[in-house]
């Protein structure tokens, strides 16, 4: 009777549910080719096809698409940060709600995200100099960017040659999540000297290449891992920590939201606020004394009333 509600609900939606539907892995082809064709900006489909390949090394994997249910996405297990697992829960939440909208399957199920925990954790003077001193290539380089100019870590991997400025100093990142994300950034003395001793002559292509099929580097977590346990560091530490301490960094010498919003790439005031110079919390600390006393009368004429 179920089945043939079921059915009959899909038939009225003009959907063609299968009796036997196709596998997870089956399914991430037709998945994988949507993702290539539509409008996603590039690193959203970085994004997806990086979780399908964590997804594709467990055993949900091979469970048909139907079968796939909340509890077996809680019981899935990944390495690394929850940041990294809700990639491929993301992943699997997107492909199981295609599915439902091709009619592969009647409905999704709901995929519950992991809790990520802020990044609060700042790479200080010591820190730094422990990380780079044992960090290898390209993620010495990477993280010597990131600290400097508080680029995303796709927005690292993704440079090229032709988005330097040598002359001026800058680098340009042509793309990204949000409307700001396009911007110029400015080099400093020491990662304009990486780049040089990186670029080798040469003018054009992936300044951090692999044989990836994006061609350039997607992710150097292993290495910051290593890197990050040679140096004895606490675990809080991730390598987005280093676009968080250059955010501080700037807001703590000028103060000035806006310039740290455009550095950053940030559309939305609140996000940058996390950065908020401490010389700030003054002029809180000011009106709150200076409400103090009026305060005092106020709750004392309440209370005689009382």
């Amino acid at each position: 009777m179920i089945e043939a509600k079921l059915m009959q609900e899909a038939k009225q939606r003009k959907l063609t549910v299968q009796r036997r539907t196709l596998t997870l892995a089956e399914f991430s082809k037709r998945f994988l080719v949507w993702v290539e064709s539509t409008r996603l900006e590039a690193e959203s489909k970085e994004y997806y096809r990086s979780g399908w390949r964590m997804l594709a090394k467990t055993p949900i994997s091979g469970m048909r698409l139907a079968h796939v249910t909340t509890d077996e996405a809680e019981a899935l297990r990944f390495d690394h940060s929850p940041a990294n697992a809700n990639r491929a829960l993301r992943t699997l939440r997107r492909m199981l709600g295609k599915a439902a909208e091709w009619g592969v399957i009647a409905a999704a199920p709901r995929i519950k995200l992991m809790k990520e925990y802020g990044r609060s954790a700042l790479i200080d003077a010591e820190a730094e100099f422990k990380l780079l001193a044992v960090a290898k290539q390209p993620l010495q380089d990477v993280l010597t960017l990131i600290l400097d100019s508080g680029m995303r870590p796709g927005e690292v991997f993704q440079m090229r040659w032709e988005d330097i400025a040598w002359d001026s100093g800058m680098i340009f990142i042509p793309r990204g999540k949000t409307k700001l994300s396009r911007r110029y950034i400015p080099m400093s003395e020491r990662v304009t000297k990486a780049l040089h001793i990186r670029r080798k002559g040469m003018t054009e292509g992936w300044v951090f290449p692999s044989d990836s099929v994006t061609g350039h580097v997607t992710t150097v977590a292993k290495a910051f891992e290593e890197a990050r346990a040679a140096a004895g560091l606490s675990k809080e530490i991730v390598l987005y920590s280093a676009r968080h301490t250059f955010a501080t960094k700037v807001m703590g010498a000028t103060g000035n939201l806006s310039l740290v919003m455009r550095a950053l790439g940030h559309t939305n005031a609140q996000t940058a606020m996390i950065y908020q110079h401490p010389s700030l919390e003054t002029v809180r600390t000011v009106v709150n004394e200076n409400h103090g006393p009026m305060l005092s009368r106020h709750n004392s004429r309440h209370t005689a009333v009382m």
